[in-house]
C-alpha cells in the first residue's frame, strides 16, 4: 500500500480549546462577562491575522494576541492589571486539550502517518503549548507560519508546510476545526478534513471537504475507508 498522507494539524480549535480560557477569566471579571470576553479574544484575533495578512503587514502571533485581549475587554468595558493580563497570556500557552485528541492521536500513530502541527502560533508559543498539552509523543514536531511573516489562509502558508513535509501538497492533508482553515488549504491545492466542533455549520464561502469527522476519534477509521 502507498504510504499514508502527512497530517497537519491545527492547533487552536482543533487540538486546545482556546475559548475555555473563559475559566481563568471568570477569576478576574463577573461570569457573566468571562465567556464573552473569551469568544471576542478569539473573534478579533483571526480578525487581526486576516487583515493583517491583506495589508501584507506581519506581527508575532503573541503580539497579535495580547491586542485581541486588549480590545476584548475594552469592549466589555472592563479593564485589567498588567500583571492580570500577562497571566492571560501565560494561560494561552496552557490551554485545555480537547478529550478526543489523545486516543485520536494515538490511533494515527499506529497506523503509521506522519504528523505535525502547523499553525498561526509563533514558536515560542507552540514550544510551550506543545508540551503543555502533552503532544510532542505523538507529532513529530511543527510548522508555524512565522517562517514566511504570513498568517493563514494565504496560499503561501500551505505551501510552505508541504515543503518542510518534503511532500507534493496533494499528499499532505489538512486537519482543522476552523472552517476558513480548510478553505484556505482545499484553494491551495492540499487535503483537509473537517473536526466538525461547531456543530455542523461550515462556511458558505466553500464546500464541506470529503473528510469530516465529529471528532478526532473517528479520523483513524475514515481516513483508512479512503485508502483502502
Amino acid at each position: 500500500m502507498a504510504e499514508p498522507e502527512a497530517l497537519a494539524f491545527d492547533m487552536y480549535g482543533t487540538l486546545v480549546d482556546p475559548i475555555r480560557i473563559w475559566k481563568r477569566l471568570e477569576g478576574y471579571v463577573p461570569d457573566k462577562d468571562a465567556l464573552r470576553i473569551a469568544e471576542v479574544w478569539r473573534q478579533k484575533q483571526l480578525e487581526f491575522t486576516f487583515r493583517l495578512t491583506v495589508m501584507e503587514r506581519y506581527e508575532d502571533f503573541e503580539e497579535v494576541t495580547r491586542k485581541a485581549l486588549d480590545y476584548a475587554l475594552a469592549e466589555s468595558g472592563r479593564e485589567l492589571e498588567e500583571d492580570r493580563k500577562e497571566a492571560l497570556m501565560a494561560q494561552y500557552n496552557d490551554l485545555e486539550r480537547f478529550e478526543d485528541v489523545e486516543p485520536g492521536l494515538e490511533r494515527l500513530k499506529e497506523l503509521g502517518y506522519s504528523m505535525v502541527v502547523f499553525s498561526n502560533g509563533s514558536p515560542r508559543m507552540l514550544d510551550e503549548i506543545m508540551d503543555a498539552a502533552g503532544l510532542r509523543s505523538y507529532l513529530e514536531g511543527y510548522v508555524s507560519v512565522d517562517d514566511v511573516k504570513m498568517f493563514k489562509p494565504a496560499p503561501k502558508v500551505y505551501r510552505h508546510v508541504a515543503d518542510q513535509l518534503e511532500r507534493p501538497i496533494g499528499e499532505v492533508r489538512l486537519i482543522s476545526s476552523n472552517p476558513f482553515d480548510i478553505i484556505g488549504a482545499e484553494a491551495a491545492g492540499m487535503q483537509a478534513a473537517w473536526v466538525d466542533r461547531s456543530g455542523g455549520l461550515f462556511d458558505t464561502l466553500g464546500s464541506r471537504p470529503e473528510v469530516v469527522v465529529g471528532a478526532l476519534t473517528e479520523l483513524a477509521d475514515a481516513l483508512e475507508a479512503r485508502r483502502g
